[in-house]
């Protein structure tokens, strides 16, 4: 895939996820367009909610990457962000 298609899906898919208001219904999209990689899942997230830089704070545990993915799926999901958009 180069680099056209890549932005291209990118932007198709955060369109679709700017719609969803549930846990399902992003799932439904990440297996729509076949996303399975939670990296991907976040990124696609944050590329949603526009954020710009992310660094999660700091703690003395690290976090896995399906906490990460359940963060910011938790801070989707409240939704507050739209108000920033």
């Amino acid at each position: 895939m180069d680099l056209t298609e890549t932005i291209r899906m990118s932007t198709d898919i955060s369109q679709k996820l700017f719609l969803c208001t549930s846990e399902t219904d992003i799932d439904e999209v990440f297996n729509n367009f076949k996303i399975s990689h939670i990296p991907d899942k976040i990124g696609l997230l944050q590329l949603c909610m526009g954020v710009k830089n992310y660094s999660p704070c700091p703690s003395d545990e690290e976090l896995t990457l399906e906490q990460q993915y359940n963060d910011e799926l938790l801070i989707f999901l409240d939704g507050s962000w739209r108000f920033l958009v």
